[in-house]
C-alpha cells in the first residue's frame, strides 16, 4: 500500500472542528457495479489524525483484493475545504472524506449538498438496508445511500474521572447537580467545564447541542420539518430554554476565567491536565486527551438538561466516506465501501474513532469509557442532532459569545438564528 502524507499536522482542535463541520438527489450517475473487475489504483483523501485506522482497513482490503493498489493521501487541517476545492477543480480522488447530513442548499462537504449537486455517486453496497432508520437520512439523499456511515460519536460530557475521584466529587446526573459541580469545582481551585468559547466556528455550540438531545429532539422529533414549513420558529421553540441554560451556566462560573479567549484545543488540554473536570464536546477529542494524560481515566457521560433524571444523549455521525462522482476507478471505490461495511472493518473503524458503529455489529465491544453511551444508543436514547444550516450554525456561535458578554439574551440569540434561516 502506497501512503502519501500531505501536511499531516494534527491537533485536538483540528480533529474536533472537523468532526462537526456542517453538523447541521439528483446525484451522480451510478458507477460501475462492484462485481465488475476490481483492480488498478484506488485513491482517497482522509484526515491525518486517523491515518492508522484507515491504513489498517486499507491493508485488509488489499489482502482481499490483491489486484488493487491503495494510494491514500492524508491531510491535516481543514479537510472540508480541501475536499471542496478538489471537487470543484476536478482533482479529487476516488474516495472522499465527507460529513453526514447537511442542507442541500448549502455549499459544503456534507452528503446532502454533495449528492444534490451531483458531486458524489450513489453506492452499490449490500449493507445499505442495515443502516438504522434513525440515522438513514444522514447518509442518503433522494432515496439512495451515498455514504459509508462510519460510527456514532457522543456529543456529550467527557470527564477526567481521575480528577473527579481525587476531589471526592461525582459525575452529575441532573441539571442541579451540574450547577453544584460548578460550585464544588471552584471551591477546589479548578473549574467544571473547559469549553472553548473563544473558537467562534464551533466552540460555543457544544453545550447547547448536547442539550438538544433531551429538550428538543424527543419533544419535537420533526423539528426540522416544522421549521421548514413555518409551523415553528427558533424563538418559539425549546431552543430558548436551551439557550437560557447556557446563560445560567455562564452566570454560575461553570466555564472558569478567560473562557471567551480559550480555544477548544486549550480546553481539551485543560481537562487532560486536571485543571478542569470535564468538557462538553464530540468524542473525537478523547484520543488527544488520552495521549496527553496516559495515566488518567476518562469517561463519557450524558449532559442532563432537567432534574427528572430522564436524559438522552446526542449521538453524532462523524466522518463518512463517499465516492467521487467522477472517480477514475469506480469499481474499486465501490468495493472498498462495501468492504468498510463488513463487521470486521466497521469494528476497526469504530475503535479508531472511539465511537460506536452505525451498522449493527456483533463483533464490536465498546471500551469502558463508552459503555454508557453505547447503552443509551442501544436503548434508543441516542438521538440525532437537528440540522442547522451553515449560516444558522455560525450565527448561533457568534451570538452565544455576544450573550456571554451581556450584549444579547437567549431570546435574542434565537431571533438571530431565525433571521438567517433559509426556507
Amino acid at each position: 500500500m502506497k501512503i502519501r502524507t500531505m501536511a499531516a499536522t494534527t491537533s485536538i482542535v483540528a480533529i474536533t472542528a472537523l468532526a462537526l463541520a456542517g453538523c447541521s438527489g439528483g446525484g451522480g450517475d451510478a458507477p460501475a457495479p462492484s462485481d465488475g473487475e476490481v483492480s488498478g489504483t484506488l485513491t482517497g483523501l482522509f484526515f491525518s489524525g486517523f491515518q492508522e485506522t484507515y491504513e489498517e482497513i486499507a491493508t485488509a482490503f488489499e489482502e482481499e483484493y490483491p489486484d488493487v493498489t491503495v494510494d491514500f493521501d492524508y491531510q491535516g487541517g481543514d479537510i472540508n475545504q480541501l475536499v471542496m476545492t478538489q471537487l470543484q477543480g476536478g482533482t479529487a480522488p476516488d474516495i472522499l472524506t465527507s460529513f453526514p447530513g447537511g442542507d442541500p442548499k448549502d455549499n459544503a462537504d456534507n452528503v446532502a449538498p454533495l449528492a444534490a449537486n451531483g458531486l458524489i455517486a450513489p453506492l452499490d453496497v449490500t449493507w445499505a438496508d442495515d443502516i438504522p432508520e434513525t440515522w438513514a437520512s444522514d447518509f442518503s439523499y433522494d432515496g439512495e445511500v451515498y455514504a459509508y456511515p462510519g460510527a456514532l460519536q457522543p456529543l456529550s460530557a467527557i470527564y477526567n474521572q481521575t480528577k473527579i475521584d481525587e476531589l471526592g466529587l461525582s459525575v452529575p446526573t441532573t441539571l442541579d447537580e451540574i450547577l453544584q459541580l460548578c460550585a464544588d469545582a471552584a471551591d477546589a481551585g479548578v473549574y467544571a467545564y473547559a469549553q472553548g468559547l473563544g473558537d467562534a466556528a464551533a466552540g460555543p455550540q457544544m453545550f447547547p447541542f448536547a442539550h438538544t438531545a433531551t429538550l428538543l429532539t424527543p419533544e419535537i422529533p420533526d423539528f426540522d420539518e416544522q421549521l421548514a414549513s413555518g409551523e415553528i420558529t427558533y424563538p418559539d421553540s425549546p431552543w430558548v430554554d436551551i439557550l437560557q441554560i447556557q446563560q445560567d451556566l455562564w452566570d454560575a462560573g461553570c466555564f472558569g476565567e478567560g473562557a471567551l479567549g480559550r480555544s477548544r484545543e486549550q480546553a481539551a488540554s485543560a481537562v487532560a491536565a486536571g485543571d478542569a473536570l470535564g468538557i462538553v464536546d464530540v468524542g473525537a477529542v478523547l484520543p488527544g486527551m488520552l495521549a496527553a494524560a496516559p495515566d488518567a481515566s476518562f469517561v463519557f457521560a450524558s449532559v442532563p438538561a432537567t432534574d427528572d433524571g430522564d436524559t438522552f444523549v446526542t449521538a453524532l455521525p462523524g466522518f463518512v466516506t463517499t465516492i467521487n462522482a467522477k472517480a477514475k476507478n469506480p469499481a474499486a471505490a465501490q468495493a472498498f465501501l462495501e468492504f468498510m461495511g463488513t463487521p470486521e472493518a466497521s469494528a476497526i473503524y469504530a475503535d479508531g474513532f472511539k465511537s460506536v458503529p452505525v451498522l449493527p455489529n456483533d463483533q464490536y465491544t465498546p471500551p469502558a469509557e463508552l459503555e454508557e453511551f453505547a447503552a443509551l444508543v442501544a436503548e434508543g436514547k441516542g438521538v440525532r442532532l437537528p440540522t442547522l444550516q451553515a449560516e444558522v450554525q455560525s450565527t448561533l456561535n457568534q451570538q452565544l459569545q455576544a450573550m456571554f458578554l451581556g450584549n444579547t439574551t437567549p431570546e435574542g440569540v434565537a431571533e438571530s438564528m431565525q433571521s438567517v434561516y433559509k426556507k
